[in-house]
């Protein structure tokens, strides 16, 4: 498939026998590489630092954690950024998450914001509550507060997505994927989690789920039946590796339908991770 093209220095990383790298080599290199990336493209751009959605996630601490490291947390700033009153508790999290790390941060309310912009879209006739689409609109909201405060301090935008989300599309288009950078981009959700705890991220941070959407939401993991780390041997085996869904499917134990589905996740969200369709595009 298409989306293989994962920077080779992280395809040669130390895998077990799963095909994830977990393992404290493989974490080793990757707290090397990762903050010298980020220095490395933190000067080309002559950026004064780094500016970070912070939600109290692994996620988003791991990449905070890695500018830190790749510049100093004076010149790391994190926004805060709840829309809603059950983001409070992420919120406090991200907070928490702030003052751990000692870097600045700003609490911006995006509660005013939507509940003008639902109007405004009410009043012209298009629908004002649709759940998905206003969280879209939420996250859209968010990466316009990023961009506006790095422009204004010469930042560059930083991103948490790691490569599960975006293999899958477990991210809002122009929302969470709308960075300057994204350094967690080439390593599984699963990985992360071992990076942070080779960056010594608390436990009680490891062990934060993701804020759900509703009381109804379940993780793509959850909705296959399976566990995530089998979720991202899997990408591994059928993205980096391109192998055939029944040798996938024998390997790791799952019914073949699991690795079929899949495979149209990430054919179906491609145009997520990829520039807007234009008329000389390969179709």
């Amino acid at each position: 498939m298409s989306d293989s093209a994962s920077h080779p220095r992280f395809l040669e990383l130390p895998r077990n026998e799963r095909g994830l790298a977990t393992g404290t080599r493989a974490v080793r290199r990757m707290k090397q590489l990762l903050p010298a990336f980020l220095d490395q493209k933190l000067d080309n751009a002559d950026a004064d630092g780094f500016v970070v959605a912070l939600d109290g996630s692994v996620g988003s601490t791991v990449a905070t954690v890695l500018a830190i490291e790749a510049t100093s947390a004076d010149r790391v700033l994190g926004l805060v950024m709840p829309a809603q009153l059950d983001d409070e508790t992420s919120a406090r999290a991200a907070e928490a998450v702030a003052s751990m790390l000692d870097i600045d941060y700003q609490r911006l309310h995006l509660q005013p914001l939507l509940s003008t912009f639902q109007r405004v879209i009410g009043a012209a006739g298009e629908p004002a509550d649709d759940i998905v689409a206003m969280r879209n609109v939420c996250e859209r909201f968010r990466m316009a507060c990023l961009y506006h405060v790095a422009n204004t301090t010469n930042r560059l935008v930083l991103g948490s997505i790691n490569r599960s989300q975006r293999l899958l599309g477990s991210m809002t288009k122009h929302g969470e994927n709308g960075v300057d950078i994204s350094p967690l981009s080439d390593v599984y959700r699963t990985e992360v989690t071992a990076l942070a705890r080779g960056l010594e991220v608390p436990e009680e941070i490891l062990e934060r789920r993701q804020r759900p959407i509703d009381e109804s939401y379940q993780s793509d993991a959850e909705r296959l039946g399976i566990e995530p780390a089998t979720l991202d041997s899997l990408l591994h085996y059928l993205i980096d590796r391109d192998d055939s869904e029944s040798v996938i499917a024998e390997r790791l134990e799952v019914d073949p339908s699991v690795v079929r589905q899949v495979r149209e996740w990430c054919v179906a969200t491609r145009h997520k991770r990829h520039p807007p369709l234009k008329p000389s595009f390969d179709l």
